[in-house]
């Protein structure tokens, strides 16, 4: 019964998406989008939870990797569920886990990870030895570049656009002021003794854990890919909970005037067209444990010198899983009996033709009668 889920799991799903192209190049850059994995802790992880969440998780990342062939992986925060908890040794073994289930150290396709509040906690909870440890560990920062194949991407920890002047935000909105100003002279073309990460010049894209700034879902655009029947799209976002502030989100918009954002932190997909101040796509990634949904999901992105295209991996339902097992088990005991039933009949026409034999004192007693 396992195989045959675990077939399902790994294979079914895979083949049914394909990288988005349209007039793609054997040059251009894909990747996979990933976000909320929720890797279980001590306190609130039960040994089966673990074990069946992280055994869906392992084994669909690992298929799509093998299938799909993905130059990079990002990893869009919450890599585990209580990050913000624990001391120096839980972190690093929550961190071996991590690497363990999406072979992060030095294997590939290259993977960059960035920190949401479940690994650091919300902005007010935030401890700067936690922060240091997930710098040291992952090599990523608050405000982190990368450049791939000549993509710029901008990878921001959500906690510290905050705006309220503590050192941890001021420190990332430096940061934001310095990409800033190589963005714009790589713009110009004029650096002079400078020297800018974003030559060629293309418009960055952004990479963070929370959305940016909306009232709710109903912003999004409804379709199959992004989640069109969720019951909770009307449910209004808490700015700096649920996502960034307005005055934060017009802060990066500004500075940095990204192609393209994704993000996560809600547990449901969003697709959301942006007009300004610049023109961009907005992409929410749904969880991609069982535990946050029944449904989960990463997304493929091609991207070209000009354009990011984007397609939805769905992978199967919890709930399919389950009746796959239970109909698997029903037909395998079907199975079981029909192939035992001469054996049966066998047993019972034996039984019924078995001599019965009395005993003589049984026998005197009757004759004496």
């Amino acid at each position: 019964m396992r195989s045959v889920g675990d077939t399902v799991i790994r294979y079914w799903p895979l083949f049914l998406v394909l990288w988005p192209c349209k007039g793609c190049k054997p040059s251009d850059l894909r990747i996979f989008l990933i976000s909320d994995t929720h890797l279980l802790g001590d306190r609130r992880g039960h040994w089966l939870d673990k074990l069946q969440r992280e055994w869906q998780m392992y084994r669909s990342y690992h298929s799509a990797v093998q299938l799909l062939s993905p130059k990079a992986v990002f990893f869009l925060g919450d890599l585990t569920d209580e990050g913000q908890w624990g001391d120096h040794y839980t972190f690093h073994k929550y961190a071996d886990r991590f690497d363990s289930l999406f072979g992060f150290s030095g294997k590939r396709p290259e993977v960059h990870v960035l920190a949401g509040n479940h690994d650091l906690g919300f902005h007010y909870a935030i401890s700067p030895f936690r922060v240091d440890w997930f710098k040291k560990r992952f090599n990523s920062s608050s405000v982190e570049v990368v450049v791939i194949g000549e993509q710029p991407f901008i990878l921001l920890t959500s906690m510290a656009m905050h705006r309220d002047g503590c050192r941890f935000c001021h420190d990332a909105e430096t940061a934001i002021q310095a990409l800033a100003d190589e963005l714009t002279c790589a713009k110009s073309g004029n650096c002079g003794n400078k020297t800018s990460r974003f030559l060629p010049y293309r418009r960055p894209i952004l990479l963070q854990h929370f959305p940016l700034f909306r009232v709710n879902d109903d912003e999004c655009l409804r379709d199959d890919d992004f989640d069109r029947t969720d019951p909770h799209h009307r449910i209004r976002y808490r700015p700096t909970w649920d996502s960034l502030s307005d005055e934060a989100t017009q802060f990066l918009l500004t500075k940095l005037k990204p192609r393209a954002v994704f993000n996560g932190h809600t547990h449901s997909g969003c697709k959301k067209r942006w007009t300004k101040p610049v023109e961009f796509w907005e992409y929410t990634v749904n969880s991609f444990s069982w535990r946050n949904g029944d449904g989960p999901t990463f997304l493929l992105a091609t991207i070209s010198e000009n354009d990011v295209h984007v397609n939805v991996c769905h992978l199967p339902h919890e709930s399919t899983i389950i009746q796959l097992f239970y109909i698997t088990g029903f037909i395998v005991i079907i199975w079981l009996l029909r192939k035992s039933a001469p054996l049966i009949r066998s047993l019972c026409s034996r039984a019924r033709n078995f001599p019965t034999r009395r005993s003589p004192s049984a026998d005197k007693l009757i004759k004496t009668g």
